[in-house]
């Protein structure tokens, strides 16, 4: 009877071993595209531009981005970043804005 609780336990050790394995490869994976950012298609996809901004690291990025029609991001320029207690933050947003809907019809133009 020892014998098949050895090969049990062996049978378990096994079975832990791998699933330890493929559960750090997952959480491996995850973590790399975290590190990596978004990835990006070529622009040279379809899709549309869109002017648009965001919030991130206590400042907000005025972006042109071209996604599909199903959302996902093909390509992205930032236009400016312009940290949130900046003075002088309401005239940088409008210039940033101006600037990013000037560059989308440029690349709208370049996409023809």
């Amino acid at each position: 009877m020892e014998h098949n609780e050895d090969v049990v336990l062996l049978d378990a050790v096994i079975v832990l071993g791998v699933v330890s394995v493929c559960l750090y490869l997952v959480f491996r994976a995850v973590m790399v595209d975290q590190e990596a950012g978004p990835r990006l298609l070529t622009s040279s996809s379809s899709g549309s531009w869109e002017v648009t901004h965001y919030d991130r690291y206590d400042a907000t990025r005025v972006v042109v981005r071209k996604t599909t029609r199903g959302g996902q991001r093909l390509d992205e320029h930032v236009v400016a970043e312009i940290p949130i207690g900046d003075p002088d933050y309401d005239e940088k947003f409008l210039t940033a804005m101006a600037t990013a809907r000037e560059r989308k019809a440029l690349f709208e133009s370049e996409d023809g």
